[in-house]
C-alpha cells in the first residue's frame, strides 16, 4: 500500500523503468515526494536508490541507444521528460548531496568558495560583502564555524567535510535535497549533529535520504520507500513500517538491526596481550629539528584467550593509531606483551614469526585487497611467505604459534609440487571455513561483493591462526544485513580457532553485544575502560555518557 497525503506530491514519479543493455536497472517505479516531508529510500546495496536518485537530476549513464529511461516525472505538475534545460534544475530546484565529502569536494579550493560557487551557478554575481553575509547566512544554518571558510576540504573534519556539502546544498533554498549516505563516513557523535540538522532542514523543503541503515531512516524521515532488486516494494509512513512491515524482505532488513542474538562465551584465563603505558609517537620536524607528536598516551589493558576487548571512540580519537602501535606498524613506547614476553626483545626471525601471531582486518575490505591478484593469490600469500621463514630447529614455537610449528614440519620436506598441494589444501580448508564459495576463489576483487570481500579479507587474516585479530571498523562499509552475517561469522570463528579480539568500531551498538569489555578513547587519552555491559549500564565519564547518548537516538 502506497503511503499518500492529502497534500498534493512536490514530485511525483509514475511507472518508471530504466534498463541498460537490455538489463533492468529500475522497474515500475511509482514514487510521491511530499513538500516539507522526509523520504527515506532503503535497501541493500544495488537495489538500486542511487541511480533512482541520479535519474531525478538526469545524472544516469545512458551511453547508447540500448539504455533508456520509460514513465514520467512530474514536478511540479511539470514533465521533467520535456525539460531541456536541467543546468537550471540541478542545484538550485533539486539540490544532491553525494557520499563522500572528500571525494565530492574540490582539493584545490578552499571550502567557501565552493560554497559559494554553487550559488554563482544559478543568480547574478553579488558584490564581496553580499557574497560575505550570504556564505555567513549558509554557514550559519549548518552550524559551521564561519572561519573554515577560508580553509581546504583536507583541513576539515569528517563532520565538517559533511556540513559543507549540505551548506552547497542548500544555499539556492532548493525545493527537493537529495542526500545519498549522508552519515555513512561519520563517527556516532557527528552522525547524530547530521541527523539533527537534516531533520531541522526538512521542514523548510523536502528532503529525500538514502540510506542503507533503517536507524536512520527511523530517526529522520516521515516515510520510508524499501527497495529491493531496482523496485518499490514497500511504502509506508515510518512508524508503521517498523510497527508491521508487510514484506519479507523488509523484515529481513529489521531483523538485521537486532544483535541481542549474540552470546558470548566466557574466555579462558590464559593471558595473551598486554600493554601497560602504551604511547604510539610519530617523528615531526627535519633532520636536524626532530620532534615527536604522540597520537596515543599511555593506554592500558590485557586481553584473555577467547577475549574481545571493543575500543570505541569518535573519529580521531586514536583507534586505528593503537592498532598501529599493537600491529608494530608504528613506533611504540610502554610495555607490549605477547604472552607474558615483551615485543621489544624479539628480533630476527622471531620477528616474523611474530606477525604470524597478530593479524588484522582493515576497515575497506576494496581497498586492502591487491586488485591484480586472484582471490586465491590474496588468501595463500601470508602463508607462502611464512613458510620460507628460517627457523632453528632447536626452537619452540609452540607458545606464539602451534599452527605454524606444525605447517614448517610438514612442508620441509616437500617438493614444489607437494608445497603447492599444501598450500591450496590450506586454502580451500579457511575459505569453508568463513563461508567463501570456492568458485570466488579464481576471480578478482572487483568481482566480488562487500561481504564476500570482507569474507575474503578475513580469510587472508586466519590462513596462519594467529592467536590475535585486530579489527578495524571491519562492518562499517557493509550493509545491515550482510553487517550481520560478517559479526555471526566473527563471533564463530573466535569459538573454533580460539581467536582473540581487539574489535575497533565507533558503533556502540555491536560492542553492547559482541565486546567482554571496552575501552574509549578520546583524543589518544584512556577516559574509561570497563565490562560492557557495567559501561552501558553506568558510564563514568561525561564523554562516554555523550557516545551512548547520541548512539540510543538513532535506536
Amino acid at each position: 500500500m502506497a503511503y499518500k497525503q492529502d497534500t498534493k506530491p512536490l514530485l511525483s514519479i509514475q511507472n518508471l523503468t530504466l534498463a541498460i543493455s537490455k538489463d533492468f536497472i529500475l522497474q515500475d517505479i511509482h514514487l510521491n515526494i511530499y513538500p516539507n516531508k522526509a523520504l527515506a529510500l532503503v535497501g541493500e546495496s544495488g537495489s538500486g536508490k542511487s541511480m533512482l536518485a541520479k535519474l531525478l537530476l538526469n545524472l544516469t549513464p545512458l551511453t547508447n541507444s540500448d539504455s533508456y529511461p520509460k514513465g514520467k516525472i512530474f514536478l511540479n505538475n511539470k514533465d521533467l521528460g520535456d525539460t531541456r534545460d536541467w543546468l537550471s534544475l540541478r542545484g538550485k530546484t533539486i539540490a544532491y548531496i553525494p557520499q563522500e565529502p572528500l571525494n565530492a569536494l574540490n582539493p584545490l579550493q578552499k571550502v567557501g568558495r565552493q560554497v559559494l560557487e554553487s550559488y554563482l551557478l544559478h543568480n547574478p554575481k553579488p558584490s564581496k560583502v553580499s557574497a560575505n553575509t550570504l556564505l555567513r547566512e549558509v554557514f550559519a544554518k549548518v552550524s559551521l564555524d564561519f572561519a573554515l571558510a577560508s580553509r581546504y576540504p583536507h583541513q576539515l573534519s569528517g563532520g565538517e567535510r559533511q556540513r559543507a556539502l549540505i551548506a552547497m546544498g542548500i544555499i539556492n533554498k532548493p525545493q527537493i535535497l537529495i542526500c545519498d549516505e549522508p552519515t555513512t563516513a561519520l563517527d556516532i557523535l557527528n552522525q547524530s549533529q547530521i541527523l539533527s540538522l537534516l531533520k531541522k532542514l526538512s521542514e523548510s523543503c523536502a528532503l529525500v535520504v538514502i540510506t542503507h541503515d533503517l536507524h536512520i531512516a527511523r530517526v529522520l524521515s516521515d516515510y520510508v520507500a524499501v527497495m529491493q532488486q531496482g523496485r518499490i516494494i514497500e511504502t509506508q509512513s515510518t512508524q508503521k513500517l517498523f510497527r508491521a512491515p508487510k514484506q519479507s524482505y523488509t523484515k529481513s532488513l529489521l531483523d538485521a538491526l537486532d544483535f541481542s542474538e549474540f552470546a558470548l562465551e566466557k574466555p579462558h584465563d590464559t593471558q595473551v596481550l598486554s600493554a601497560n603505558n602504551l604511547s604510539v609517537v610519530v617523528d615531526r620536524g627535519n633532520f636536524f629539528f626532530k620532534r615527536e607528536k604522540v597520537l596515543v598516551s599511555n593506554v592500558s589493558f590485557h586481553l584473555k584467550k577467547g577475549e574481545i576487548l571493543g575500543i570505541a571512540g569518535e573519529s580521531g580519537s586514536g583507534k586505528s593509531s593503537l592498532a598501529a602501535g599493537i600491529l608494530q606498524l608504528m613506533q611504540s613506547r610502554g610495555e607490549l606483551k605477547i604472552f607474558g614476553r615483551p615485543m621489544k626483545d624479539f628480533r630476527g626471525y622471531e620477528r616474523r614469526l611474530l606477525s604470524q601471531s597478530i593479524s588484522v582486518v582493515f576497515q575497506d575490505p576494496f581497498a586492502s585487497l591487491n586488485p591484480r591478484m586472484h582471490i586465491s593469490e590474496i588468501i595463500t600469500e601470508g602463508l607462502e611467505v611464512a613458510i620460507r621463514i628460517k627457523v632453528p630447529k632447536s626452537k619452540d614455537l609452540y607458545t606464539l604459534n602451534p599452527f605454524f610449528r606444525d605447517v614448517l614440519k610438514k612442508t620441509e620436506c616437500l617438493d614444489s609440487t607437494g608445497l603447492k598441494a599444501f598450500i591450496q589444501s590450506q586454502m580451500f580448508e579457511i575459505a569453508d571455513c568463513v563461508g567463501l564459495d570456492s568458485k570466488l576463489l579464481y576471480r578478482y576483487p572487483h568481482e566480488l561483493s562487500g561481504g564476500e570481500r570482507q569474507r575474503v579479507a578475513i580469510a587472508r587474516a586466519l590462513i596462519l591462526r594467529p592467536n590475535v585479530l585486530v579489527l578495524d571498523e571491519p562492518t562499517s562499509a557493509l550493509d545491515k544485513s550482510i553487517q550481520k552475517q560478517v559479526l555471526r561469522l566473527l563471533l564463530h570463528l573466535r569459538s573454533e580457532f580460539g581467536l582473540s579480539f581487539l574489535f575497533i568500531t565507533h558503533d556502540l551498538e555491536i560492542l553492547k553485544y559482541c565486546a567482554h569489555r571496552i575501552l574509549v578513547l578520546k583524543n589518544g587519552l584512556q577516559v574509561e575502560q570497563n565490562d560492557s555491559k557495567e559501561i552501558f549500564a553506568n558510564p563514568q565519564s561525561q564523554y562516554v555518557k555523550e557516545l551512548i547518548k547520541a548512539q540510543m537516538s538513532k535506536i
